[in-house]
This record gives C-alpha cells, sequence and structure tokens, in this order.
C-alpha cells in the first residue's frame, strides 16, 4: 500500500500551462470568427436560403464585427483573456438561442431594443417558450453544443495570449476602416429602399434587417436605432407618380341594399357627399419645421385623399363598443360554435377579404394597428409605448375623438391593469383604464389561485351595467381568455369548456382553442342580450377584430380551415366585425383590407372629421383600391400578393402569379412610403404640428 501511494506522488502534476496550445495567429480573432459564422449559418439556413448574396453580407459581418471582441482579448492578460471570451461565447450563444425561440414564438425576429424594457413580462410566456425548446430540440442543440466545445477547446487547448501591440492595433484600424467602409459601399450600390444600406439605415423592420444583413448587423442597426432614434438623417420617400396601372376597385357592393336610415335612400333623394375627407392644414407652415418633418409634410401633400361616401356619419351619435380579441381568427367561423360572432360577421358589414396581420409587440402591436390606424415599427421601439410620450402620438384615436362630442369611454382589460405600461397609453388613447388591480378584481378559482386566462364573460358581467348607465358611451374591451397556451392542463378557459369540445374531429390542441375562444362568444352573447334588455341594441355598434392570429399554434387554422393554408399571406386572414341591430341589411366588402385600416373605416361610419392622408390606414369603404401591408415589407393589393423574403408575387393562395412590372413597381414604393411615414409619424411626433402642440 505504501509502495503504491509513493507512485501515486511520484506522478508529475499536469498544470493548465504545461498542456500542448494550439499557437495560431490571432487566436482570438480566430475564435470569435468560428463562433459568430457558425451561428449566422445555422441561423440562415433554418431560416432562409443560404445561397444568396443576403448570406454572404451576413457572414462578413459576422467576421467583421468579430474584430470587436477580438480587439478587447488581445488587450489582456491570458487568464482575463479566456473569462472574456467565454462571457461573449455565452451571450452570443444565448442571444442567437432567443432569436431562434423569438420567431418559433412569436413569427416575427426579435428587436433587443424593442423587448428589453419587458423583459420581465416574457417569463410570464415561460411556458410557451419551454414549449417551443421541446418542438425544436434539434435547432437548439445545433445552436447550444458547439458552443460548448469551442469553450472546452478555449481552454483546454488554445493559447490566448496577450497580443503585440501592433496586431490589436490593426485590428482596430481594421474595424475603423473596414465597417464604414462597407455601409459607405452598400450606399453606393443602393438600389431600392429596403436595399441593404436603406434597411441598416432607416431599420424599417427587424424582420427584412436580418433577412438582409444577419443576426449580428440587425442588431447593430436596432441598438443605432434605440440610441439615435430621432432622426439623424431626413426621410426620403420613393417616387409613387400615378400610373395607369393602378387598379380602381369599387369599395362595398350590399348583398342586399342596406337600410339603416343612414343608407335607405337613394342618391336621386338624398345627395352623398363625395368631397375629399381631408381637414384645413397649413403643410407649408409646419414644413418651416424643416428636416423630416419638412419631408413628411411634402409626402402627405402629394397623396390623394379617400373621399366622404353613403357610409360617412351612418353611425353618428350611437354608443360604441370596440373589442380586441386575444387570438382570435375568423377560421373559428368553420365550426358551428360561435353563432352570436357569426351572426354579426355576415349581418353587419361583410368584410371578405379581410386580414390580420402580426404585427411586432404581440398583443400590443395588435392594438396599436387597430387603435391607431398605422402598422407598429417592427423593431427599435414598441410604438404604443413611444407614442404615448409624444405630445400628440394618439391624437386621431376614436376615444380621444368620441370625448370631444360628449361621449363617456371606459377601457377594460381582464389581465394586470399596468401590463406593457396600458396605464399609460390608454388613458393618452382616451379611457378611464379599467383593469386588474385598478377597477376589476381578478378572478380567483375555487383554491384560491388567480384564474390564467381570465373569462371574458365575467369581465363582460362585472363591468357592463355599471359603465353604460351614462350615454353616449364608448366601451373598449380587450379581453385574454383566448391566449396561449392552448391545452387543458393550464388554460382556465380551455379546461371550463373542455366537455363541450371532446366530441369534435379535431386534435387535443384545436379543440383547447375553440374551447376558451367559447368565452369571447358568450362574452359577446352577454353584450347582445344586456343591449337588448337597456333598449339599446340598435343604438350601438360593435366593432370586433383580434390582435393577432393563434401565432404559437398556427396549425390550428390549418385544423379549422381543412387544408394546409399558406403561411405568408392565407393564414392571416380573418374576420372584422363592424355591426349594428339598426342594420337591416348586410353590406358585402370585397376589397383586400387590415387591421390598420379599422379606424379610418370608423372616424368615417362615426362622422368624425379627419385628414385621410394622414392615417396610414384607410377607410375600407371609400373607392380606393385595397391594400395590406406585413411587417416585413411583403405586402397585398386586390390583385396580388408579394413577399418579401422570396421576392415572388402570387395570389392570395401563394400560388405563383406575374404582375406588371409598372404596377409592382408602384405598389412596391408604395409600400415603402407607408412603413416610412409610420416610422416617422412617430420619430417626429408629427401630430403635433397637427394638433398646434408644438
Amino acid at each position: 500500500m505504501c509502495d503504491i501511494m509513493g507512485s501515486i506522488k511520484k506522478i508529475p502534476t499536469i498544470k493548465l500551462h504545461d498542456r500542448k496550445k494550439l499557437r495560431l495567429p490571432l487566436p482570438g480573432l480566430l475564435y470569435f470568427i468560428t463562433l459568430n459564422v457558425y451561428l449566422e449559418l445555422v441561423f440562415r439556413g433554418y431560416h432562409f436560403t443560404l445561397w444568396s448574396v443576403n448570406t454572404l453580407r451576413a457572414l462578413f459581418y459576422a467576421v467583421l464585427l468579430s474584430l470587436v471582441p477580438g480587439f478587447i482579448t488581445s488587450l489582456l492578460p491570458e487568464l482575463s483573456a479566456r473569462i472574456t471570451a467565454t462571457l461573449f461565447t455565452l451571450l452570443t450563444t444565448a442571444y442567437f438561442l432567443a432569436c431562434f425561440l423569438y420567431h418559433s414564438v412569436f413569427k416575427n425576429h426579435l428587436s433587443l431594443m424593442g423587448t428589453v424594457k419587458y423583459a420581465n413580462q416574457a417569463a410570464d410566456n415561460s411556458d410557451t417558450v419551454w414549449q417551443n425548446v421541446i418542438r425544436h430540440p434539434v435547432m437548439v442543440l445545433l445552436i447550444l453544443l458547439p458552443s460548448g466545445g469551442l469553450i472546452f477547446v478555449l481552454w483546454r487547448y488554445l493559447a490566448l495570449e496577450r497580443e503585440k501591440l501592433i496586431c490589436s492595433v490593426a485590428m482596430l484600424v481594421a474595424l475603423l476602416v473596414l465597417y464604414p467602409a462597407s455601409i459607405l459601399f452598400m450606399g453606393l450600390v443602393s438600389k431600392s429602399h429596403f436595399s441593404a444600406y436603406n434597411v441598416y439605415k432607416t431599420l424599417p423592420s427587424i424582420d427584412i434587417a436580418v433577412e438582409k444583413l444577419g443576426v449580428m448587423q440587425a442588431l447593430t442597426a436596432d441598438i443605432r436605432l434605440a440610441l439615435f432614434s430621432s432622426g439623424s438623417s431626413e426621410l426620403r420617400f420613393a417616387d409613387t407618380a400615378e400610373t395607369t396601372a393602378v387598379p380602381v376597385t369599387e369599395a362595398a357592393t350590399t348583398e342586399k341594399p342596406a337600410t339603416t336610415e343612414a343608407t335607405s335612400q337613394t342618391t336621386t333623394e338624398k345627395q352623398i357627399d363625395t368631397s375629399p375627407q381631408v381637414m384645413d392644414i397649413d403643410f407649408n407652415r409646419i414644413a418651416e419645421a424643416g428636416g423630416s418633418v419638412a419631408s413628411l409634410c411634402d409626402y402627405f401633400k402629394s397623396l390623394t385623399p379617400t373621399n366622404k361616401n353613403e357610409y360617412t356619419g351612418m353611425f353618428k351619435g350611437m354608443n360604441v363598443i370596440w373589442i380586441t380579441a386575444e387570438g382570435f381568427s375568423g377560421y373559428l367561423f368553420e365550426t358551428d360554435r360561435f353563432p352570436t360572432l357569426k351572426m354579426m360577421a355576415e349581418n353587419g358589414f361583410k368584410f371578405t377579404n379581410y386580414y390580420q396581420p402580426l404585427w411586432y409587440g404581440s398583443t400590443l402591436g395588435g392594438e396599436y394597428a387597430n387603435l391607431l390606424g398605422s402598422p407598429t415599427r417592427n423593431g427599435g421601439y414598441l410604438s404604443m409605448y413611444q407614442a404615448s410620450f409624444n405630445k400628440a402620438g394618439m391624437y386621431f384615436s376614436l376615444a380621444n375623438n368620441l370625448n370631444k362630442q360628449g361621449y363617456h369611454s371606459y377601457g377594460f382589460h381582464n389581465n394586470e391593469y399596468d401590463y406593457y405600461d396600458r396605464n399609460i397609453s390608454h388613458p393618452i388613447l382616451g379611457y378611464e383604464w379599467i383593469a386588474n388591480g385598478s377597477g376589476l378584481d381578478p378572478q380567483m378559482s375555487e383554491y384560491g389561485n388567480v384564474l390564467w386566462p381570465q373569462s371574458d364573460q365575467v369581465m363582460i358581467e362585472d363591468t357592463f351595467d355599471k359603465y353604460t348607465a351614462k350615454q353616449p358611451f364608448h366601451l373598449y374591451y380587450l379581453t385574454v381568455s383566448g391566449h396561449v397556451n392552448y391545452n387543458f392542463g393550464g388554460n382556465a378557459m380551455a379546461a371550463r369548456h373542455k366537455a363541450e369540445v371532446d366530441n369534435l374531429n379535431y386534435d387535443e390542441t384545436t379543440k383547447a382553442y375553440i374551447a376558451c375562444q367559447t368565452e369571447l362568444e358568450l362574452a359577446v352573447e352577454e353584450i347582445i342580450t344586456r343591449l337588448k334588455k337597456k333598449g339599446l341594441y340598435e343604438n350601438t355598434v360593435i366593432v370586433l377584430a383580434g390582435d393577432h392570429v393563434p401565432y404559437n399554434d398556427m396549425n390550428v387554422l390549418d385544423s379549422l380551415a381543412g387544408r394546409k393554408l399558406d403561411t405568408k399571406f392565407e393564414c392571416y386572414k380573418s374576420s372584422l366585425i363592424i355591426f349594428s341591430g339598426a342594420m337591416e341589411k348586410p353590406v358585402r366588402v370585397d376589397k383586400v383590407c387590415s387591421s390598420i385600416d379599422i379606424l379610418p373605416t370608423m372616424l368615417n361610419l362615426m362622422g368624425i372629421e379627419y385628414d385621410s392622408r394622414l392615417i396610414i390606414g384607410q377607410d375600407i369603404l371609400s373607392d380606393s383600391p385595397g391594400f395590406v401591408i406585413y411587417p416585413d415589407m411583403s405586402f397585398m393589393t386586390d390583385d396580388f400578393c408579394y413577399s418579401a423574403a422570396s421576392g415572388n408575387t402570387c395570389d392570395k393562395k401563394g400560388n405563383s402569379k406575374d404582375v406588371n412590372e409598372t404596377a409592382f413597381s408602384y405598389w412596391n414604393n408604395y409600400a415603402a412610403n407607408k412603413m416610412i411615414a409610420a416610422n416617422g409619424i412617430i420619430d417626429y411626433d408629427f401630430y403635433s404640428y397637427i394638433s398646434g402642440e408644438n
């Protein structure tokens, strides 16, 4: 035994510095290049085609940006350099994993600066995140495991000694020269508003930035926008001179002539006012502010306004109930389980080509589009939050305009009152904000726990009679019963209605989705019943639209439709409800439209003065052609669809379709200008110049 112990003591101790190291030129830089290029390739291989100029550009920036940690570690002693390199590896890997998981849930790419403020609320979706980790184990492992291997190599084999000063200086000079040179080169070859250069410069969409620039360079653009968002350069709009290729679409056709008081008379009995829907605005005076404000003035002046029409003022003076329905999709009507909602969709204004794009910021983005008639900025910040701190960011909201006419406007939400800072934004929208923790008590289970999600029907029961005592009223309901996840174990509303869907011929996820949306049906049924009881049914207009599709379980839409839907356009088709008990006949509207068109349509129906040039969406009932824009700059017209990711044109079901080049150019520029103007309105608080507050 003593001999054995003695032998062990004679074995030499192997120290870290005694191991044979890989002594490579600029080892830190090569290490970071390997890491960044690998992660970029894995991410792009999953989301995009690898064989493209965009991939080469993304890899170039993956290499170029590796100079940053390469330079830093080159100045440090070996141990500090290893620790720094390890931290960088962990942070970079975590960011790529976060980007992948965020997209797998929300179908948008991650804007770090747009979501960092609400990182604590992302924890509320932890179950959804873990669900997607389980759904995509290969991708998760591809992102995580090699990074672990690189850290092992870093500590065991790679020599990471302090570099000679000339090497460190060379890396710094290379970064300071090549990075701005690359931006300049992109600018020189820029040919469109969504060229790589313009995407980097203005970040119109984080989705298109990730596609054209790569994850790492898109992150730099995201950070730069957040730090220097208020207009370091003048906005530039594309040329959209009128061409004969632009189609003219008849806005609305009635299945049977509408016979409400406002529309029953023919043009021979009552002259219809078809004058332009504009306000008396001195754009020349406003343009004196210069810069991008002047550019916005020039753009808005150049637009052709929509005209008033036979539906202008149709609901003037009526009470208004507006519902943003969590996770709602019109494909639910393929079942026979939503008779009240379907009745309103079929017997009010019947929008046959309504689409609900998935705006950045999930429900908050959907609310912004619905309530303010504008697409959200897709990266950099959350538009609702940013607009809340402008002097007149909510100038055209329905509540603010109805309040001027003596309406009593209340907003309700059966979730926390300050979630996404709605306690700040929604009073500025014009509502007395009433939600859980501020006017509403959270609903509890029989075991004393807060129910998740809460019941929409109970919210109506708790609020409706009390807040309709004074007229005219405008109630806004933001529901929550239809929230992810769609299962019977963690979704209280799905569990509540499980027995009602057990025998349906769908998978479990789809059954759970139908079950929790049953609460919305019951809530609307409750509204109709109480309106009739109070004698208000024919003096109230109800508006209902989803905030977004069921993004984390898009397969439920295929199940409901009974076929595989096109994932770019068809899956976002939904239903918009604008209904009043005073409408005796439906009004069919076939033009394409989307959530940003709801506000201007309602302003027109309520007879409220507004300027149609200043709201990005348009009155659906006007004679202007239909248009739908998506967060990644894809778009849809009445004649064709364009996918920005593929660069292809197609029909509404995703089938390839050839398009006249002149028409395509017009609409492509039209889409660019819409998004530039939408972002400019917020960035430069443009409505404050209209309201006189600036």
